[in-house]
């Protein structure tokens, strides 16, 4: 009986002792990360929507309970000078190898001023090229319906990689429905 209760009292005593570590290095690198996490998106959305003196305010976030339609995630007003600029929306519509978060800026005039991926588990080398500016870069100044070419729109999918471009350019086109829908495109 002894052979049993020992190594189980030690091995009780080393899981403790890990999971009390693992508690102290979650809490202390919490800040660090939140900090990050808000540089990163600060970053995508100056990117996203560009020009100087841009506020942004936040409007609809699942994170704080909201539930906007779709795959639309997070909703942001872009404020220059008291009035309404445009909007940044991130989307998360499902790509080939799961979710591709998209950031997009939506202008008043219902335009996209630019596009970034945030987050994929896509194929390196094929959907993980959604990531480069050769990618993103052809969504801006896109309106209406944005569809890649083989869905009858103008934007040009990746080589192999048709389902990523799909979802991308899916994201975009949610963001652009959005805003016209709710007043942003006049």
């Amino acid at each position: 009986m002894n052979q049993i209760i020992k190594p189980a009292v030690i091995l009780l005593i080393i899981t403790a002792v890990a999971a009390m570590l693992l508690g102290i290095v979650s809490e202390t690198t919490k800040e660090a990360i939140a900090a990050q996490n808000a540089k990163t998106e600060a970053t995508a959305m100056a990117a996203v929507m560009p020009g100087e003196g841009i506020e942004f305010e936040t409007v609809l976030d699942v994170a704080n309970g909201d539930a906007p339609e779709g795959t639309i995630q997070k909703i942001s007003k872009a404020i220059k000078d008291g009035e309404t600029y445009g909007y940044v929306l991130t989307t998360a519509p499902s790509g080939f190898g799961g979710v591709v978060s998209t950031m997009v800026g939506v202008d008043t005039t219902g335009t996209v001023t630019g596009l970034r991926v945030l987050s994929h588990s896509e194929t390196p080398g094929l959907g993980a090229l959604s990531t480069e500016p050769s990618f993103y870069k052809q969504f801006e100044g896109a309106k209406g319906d944005i569809k890649v070419e083989k869905d009858g729109g103008s934007i040009v999918a990746i080589t192999s990689s048709t389902i990523t471009s799909r979802a991308v350019a899916s994201g975009a086109d949610e963001a652009v429905k959005w805003v016209e829908a709710n007043g942003g495109a006049n």
